[in-house]
C-alpha cells in the first residue's frame, strides 16, 4: 500500500479502495457527488470528462490520478454501494491519448 486516508487506500499498482466511514454517511447522502469530489481531491484524483454509457442498464465516468497517472472508470451504481457504508475498488488503467486530449480541453 502507498497512501491510506480516512476514506482511500492506495495500493502499488495504482487500485484505489474507497469508503466512507459510518459517522460520515449522513453528511455523504446530503451531496453525494459534492462529497466523492471533494473525497477524491484529497486522494489527487479528479474526474475528467463527460458521463458515458458503460452498458445498457449503467453509466460511469473516468477519474485521473494526477499522484499515480492512471485512471479509473467510476460507474455511478457504486454511489449507492457508498451511501450503505461499503467499498468500492477502483481498477487502475493506463492513461490513453484520449484521456489526454480530455485532460488539454479541460485545462
Amino acid at each position: 500500500m502507498i497512501r491510506s486516508t480516512r476514506y482511500g487506500r492506495q495500493f502499488n499498482n495504482g487500485n484505489l479502495n474507497i469508503q466512507i466511514p459510518k459517522e460520515d454517511l449522513a453528511e455523504f447522502n446530503k451531496d453525494q457527488i459534492l462529497f466523492l469530489s471533494d473525497l477524491l481531491s484529497y486522494l489527487d484524483c479528479e474526474f475528467i470528462g463527460e458521463t458515458y454509457c458503460l452498458n445498457n442498464f449503467e453509466t460511469g465516468h473516468t477519474i485521473f490520478n494526477s499522484y499515480m497517472n492512471c485512471c479509473y472508470i467510476f460507474a455511478w451504481s457504486d454511489l449507492d454501494r457508498l451511501a450503505a457504508g461499503k467499498m468500492v475498488k477502483l481498477y487502475a488503467r493506463q492513461v490513453t491519448e484520449d484521456d489526454r486530449e480530455i485532460m488539454e480541453r479541460m485545462y
